[in-house]
């Protein structure tokens, strides 16, 4: 073996200039917290569901107003749901294999109820399983033709919820911290 021969051996081999930019993204990737990951994932998917639950219920209404940020924006709290929702929800709801009617108050309910424990992070896991099932009963049931549009996305989304958690930026994480101390 000649001296250039063995300096081609031990040198490593050199990489292009695509290799070295995605390892950078991976580092630069790998510094973002999971907690501020799935603190996004959480209200992307309780925005999601809670606007649309918005929109079928009547009751009092919170006003915030954000004064710095100018923003406006208004809470309804359900003290029951409109009856030109009921009479919506009882005919996309009819193929469910559970009554209607039963569909429409358990649903409406449940996208006021599940998005805020997902805001807070609490018992979010099963949070986002009743958001799962609520999804995989609408792309079943209801609108078959949104899987590629969008409920593959939630499945994926919520999924990792279940999965791996809330994160440190929730409340089921405090209260873990306490029961553990």
């Amino acid at each position: 073996m000649t001296a250039s021969t063995t300096d081609v051996a031990a040198r490593p081999p050199s990489r292009s200039i695509i290799a070295l930019i995605v390892d950078k993204l991976v580092r630069l990737c790998a510094v973002i917290p999971y907690a501020l990951v799935a603190f996004g994932l959480r209200v992307v998917m309780a925005r999601v569901f809670f606007l649309s639950g918005q929109t079928k219920i009547e009751g009092p209404v919170i006003p915030f107003k954000w004064v710095a940020r100018d923003v406006e924006f208004s809470v309804i709290l359900p003290s029951e749901i409109k009856e030109s929702t009921l009479q919506m929800l009882q005919a996309q709801y009819a193929n469910l294999p559970m009554p209607p009617l039963v569909a429409a108050y358990l649903f409406t309910y449940a996208e006021f109820v599940l998005p805020l424990c997902l805001i807070i992070g609490f018992a979010t896991r099963f949070a986002a399983l009743g958001l799962l099932v609520m999804t995989v009963m609408i792309q079943l049931y209801v609108a078959p033709e949104l899987w590629w549009v969008t409920h593959v996305y939630w499945v994926a989304i919520l999924m990792v919820l279940m999965s791996v958690g809330p994160g440190a930026i929730s409340l089921d994480a405090l209260i873990r911290y306490v029961y553990e101390r």
